[in-house]
């Protein structure tokens, strides 16, 4: 019985987790990386860029909101479904779109920005 009641729990925190970071995977991920692309392109590309986060942060906050008391006791218990490496794995789309916007952003990428810029930027000695 006790067993069985364990396994639910896990279940349930499973569910909810896998609500979470699809909640983020479609919202960062998908959503932010679009907007992100879509601003890359144009003069005031940052500041395009910064409105879309801060559009992305007005979606954000009230689910974050929602589920604060269960991720910090989670966080609390260190359970494994928010260890780095199951974050990454669950949460890829939202790390590479959330990154991609960031950079934009921050000014590394836009309408000047070519591949060999980037690889230059990133072995520069």
């Amino acid at each position: 019985m006790k067993y069985e009641h364990h396994e639910h729990i896990e279940r349930k925190i499973e569910e909810r987790m896998s609500s979470w970071y699809l909640f983020l995977n479609e919202i960062f991920g998908v959503l932010g990386f679009g907007l992100a692309l879509g601003t890359v392109g144009l003069d005031g590309s940052q500041f395009y860029a910064s409105l879309v986060l801060v559009f992305l942060a007005i979606l954000y906050f009230p689910e974050a909101i929602k589920r604060k008391r269960f991720i910090k006791l989670l966080r609390e218990k260190k359970h494994p479904s928010l260890t780095l490496v199951n974050s990454m794995r669950a949460g890829a789309a939202y790390w590479f779109g959330f990154t991609f916007l960031l950079l934009v952003v921050l000014g590394v990428l836009n309408k000047d920005t070519t591949f060999s810029i980037i690889i230059g930027e990133i072995f520069r000695p």
